[in-house]
């Protein structure tokens, strides 16, 4: 459960079977500080997939019309530290949608239709 959106999502951290590490586990647990940052630093890579993909504009309430379905980190130790953040599209048109992360800064944004 993630506590700023109070839904359920996926989290891939490195780990073994103990868990994840510790660095893991420690960016998985910054993220809900940082999430309002994270959804700022993710509006303009979700406004093209609305615009090229749904021809439509992306509403000012992105929950409205998107679900957080994840994150994912590969190593958190990194630098500059490569992770992910994925969003699923709630409307009759399914999109499944990833945005790369390289340090804070969020990368064109990748769309599946399957």
């Amino acid at each position: 459960m993630f506590p700023k959106t109070g839904t359920h999502v996926f989290v891939a951290l490195r780990g073994g079977e103990s868990g994840p590490t510790q660095d893991a586990r420690r960016f998985y647990l910054g993220l809900s500080g940082r999430f309002e940052q994270i959804i700022e630093a993710c509006r303009p890579r979700l406004e093209n997939v609305f615009l090229d993909w749904l021809e439509q504009r992306l509403p000012t309430d992105i929950f409205s019309v998107l679900n957080l379905s994840g994150f994912s980190v590969e190593d958190p130790q990194e630098e500059p530290i490569r992770w992910v953040v994925s969003f699923e599209t709630t409307g009759d048109k399914w999109l499944g949608i990833t945005i790369p992360f390289v340090g804070d800064t969020a990368m064109e944004a990748e769309v599946d239709t399957c």
